[in-house]
């Protein structure tokens, strides 16, 4: 994996001020928590909004608010990226192994960026 892809991970162990740190870092309002170097898991800007609503301070542990059921891919490919982002209102796609280790993440932008002809290419 691409060690510029560090800001979009968060351990399980994490709290969810370290979430919103990553967030604000990798700007794609979503982080991909692992656990053993094993993907369990998104937490979005949504998930820590419910969060806070609850009751939840900023310091409280990831681990509740978790979503385990996230849209990945097994491999790069932005057209299926996009079809997931249009789909579910995401941001992000991790792209995932047979074993759960993350490989990759796709962002909003990595779509726009080889989809969307460049203007400077004209």
């Amino acid at each position: 994996m691409d060690p510029r892809q560090s800001t979009n991970l968060i351990p399980l162990e994490g709290r969810l001020i370290d979430a919103i740190e990553a967030i604000e870092q990798n700007k794609n309002r979503c982080v991909v928590v692992q656990s053993h170097n094993t993907v369990v898991g998104v937490l979005s800007e949504g998930d820590i909004m419910r969060a806070l609503l609850h009751g939840a301070d900023i310091h409280s542990p990831i681990e509740d608010w978790i979503s385990h059921d996230f849209k990945f891919l097994s491999d790069v490919n932005y057209f299926d990226s996009l079809k997931l982002m249009i789909r579910y209102g995401i941001t992000m796609i991790p792209i995932i192994d047979s074993n759960f280790h993350l490989q990759e993440v796709i962002t909003i932008s990595d779509v726009l960026r080889h989809l969307h002809p460049s203007e400077d290419s004209e």
